[in-house]
């Protein structure tokens, strides 16, 4: 069974010119000139381009993705990698000197032949050591943490969005315990507003990290724990962008432990996304309380190791696989409107992420002929399963006696109705059935979904949270 990756860690391991797919056929765009696309961001250990779940073989891939996605970044550099090697480490070594050697952090560079639209690297990463038989990860490449979540956001195989472009944003692999500046916060917030910085054409970020401690310091703490620096860029940056961030798992994360008002993993205002879990369709009690969606938290489907084509069904875990499922999940449905509509751009025009003709949609939010920021986040929250069932891409179902991070021998489809499930998963899970909904909504043949009990308990956890953002956020 593959690790359980966490939404922390003490040394966030688990975040942590060039050089040398298929698409849905849900709905017609209203004008066939360019494909529609969506693009999500990865904030976290990097990515491994080399994987077979990021290629793309058609056409586009080998374009500089500033001729298809307008007000991409000018001076990109391509980073042509072996993509035919016999396995990962074969094709490391023979790219090692003339690409990896040459990688710097704060450049933007992409992979032709991969749906990799962007890579960059913040903070102070291993230089890779070519003269290792098996050379490390370094600046942008990650076959860890990161190579997982972005495979739960947008594998060709299992992901939520295969169809869907990948940025990477790499944050530090490791963080020294106590210190702030170049590995600490600062990197972290230089991470996070690049990615809202780049919203013109990035539409989707995914976070699946946090300070080791779910506390708040009144100074820069590095990541061990929360701090005003930090608070205020997530608390900012979610505001302009659709920003997905992991509810935590453990104790330490649920009920208001060590001085939560609510839950607050790092410490978080109102405008995040926060993502909690279940296990293919099982309740789990263990992820951070009062989420606002969730998806499988325990066993899913992703990439493994240092490889081409591996990946299994209990790899990737804990609400940092479920949050870049259900980013990709939204980003889904971005897509969706934007073939309905027509629209080639990815991004935000204001606060609209797609537009085109009114009227092509008879009733829903799409009828004036745009998608907002706003409408989106009311489509996930109130499409978003409530009894959530066993899916293929949930993989298998996790030991219940391996505690703490294991499930309950309750299915959500067994709890009673009266019961509700608002505490522990949000709205519901982001899954086929939620996704199938929100494109029906999207096409006019179903209402929205009402919610009364969820909107409820939704617009209480955003009052808690607007009123400890003015606390934490306060340097």
């Amino acid at each position: 069974m593959g690790g359980r990756w966490c939404a922390i860690s003490a040394t966030l391991l688990l975040l942590a010119g060039g050089l040398g797919g298929a698409a849905s056929a849900t709905a017609k765009p209203t004008s066939a000139s360019k494909p529609a696309q969506a693009v999500i961001a990865l904030v976290d250990t990097g990515i491994n381009p080399y994987h077979q779940v990021f290629r793309d073989r058609s056409p586009l891939a080998m374009r500089y993705p500033g001729t298809y996605l307008p007000g991409y970044p000018k001076g990109a550099i391509a980073l042509h990698i072996t993509l035919d090697a016999k396995d990962y480490n074969q094709a490391l070594r023979k790219d090692c000197r003339s690409v990896w050697a040459k990688v710097r952090p704060g450049q933007l560079y992409w992979f032709p032949g991969t749906k990799i639209v962007g890579a960059i690297a913040f903070g102070s990463q291993l230089a890779i050591n070519c003269n290792d038989k098996e050379p490390n990860d370094t600046y942008v490449l990650s076959t860890g943490h990161g190579a997982m979540t972005a495979s739960r956001a947008a594998s060709n195989q299992y992901g939520a969005c295969p169809e869907c472009r990948v940025v990477s944003v790499q944050l530090p692999l490791s963080v020294s315990v106590g210190v702030g500046g170049e590995d600490g916060s600062t990197v972290s917030v230089n991470g996070l507003r690049w990615a809202a910085a780049n919203r013109s054409w990035i539409d989707v970020q995914s976070n699946s990290w946090g300070p080791l401690v779910p506390g708040w310091a009144p100074a820069s703490s590095g990541m061990v724990m929360d701090d005003p620096a930090l608070t205020r860029a997530i608390e900012e940056t979610a505001r302009t962008q659709l920003a997905f961030w992991a509810a935590g798992n453990g104790a330490a994360f649920r009920g208001g432990v060590l001085g939560h008002p609510t839950l607050l993993a790092p410490h978080l205002g109102p405008a995040p996304i926060i993502v909690g879990g279940y296990d293919s369709g099982y309740v789990a009690t263990w992820p951070g309380s009062m989420p606002n969606v969730a998806s499988d938290a325990c066993s899913s489907w992703a990439t493994e190791g240092p490889t081409t084509t591996g990946s299994g069904p209990t790899i990737g875990s804990g609400t940092s696989a479920a949050t870049p499922y259900v980013a990709g999940g939204a980003a889904r449905i971005i897509l969706e409107a934007r073939r309905i509509l027509g629209d080639s751009h990815t991004g935000y025009r204001g606060d609209v992420l797609a537009s085109g003709r009114a009227g092509v949609v008879k009733s829903g939010p799409l009828a004036d002929g745009k998608l907002t920021k706003a409408e989106l986040k009311d489509v996930l929250f109130r499409t978003a399963t409530a009894r959530p069932v066993a899916e293929r891409n949930d993989g298998a179902v996790c030991d219940p006696t391996q505690a703490p991070y294991n499930s309950t021998p309750v299915k959500w489809s067994d709890v009673p109705a009266a019961v509700q499930q608002y505490p522990l998963i949000g709205y519901g899970g982001v899954d086929t059935p939620a996704r199938e909904l929100a494109f029906r909504v999207l096409r006019g043949t179903a209402a929205l979904p009402a919610r009364a009990q969820e909107d409820a308990l939704y617009a209480a956890d955003q009052q808690v949270r607007t009123q400890a953002y003015t606390v934490w956020s306060k340097p």
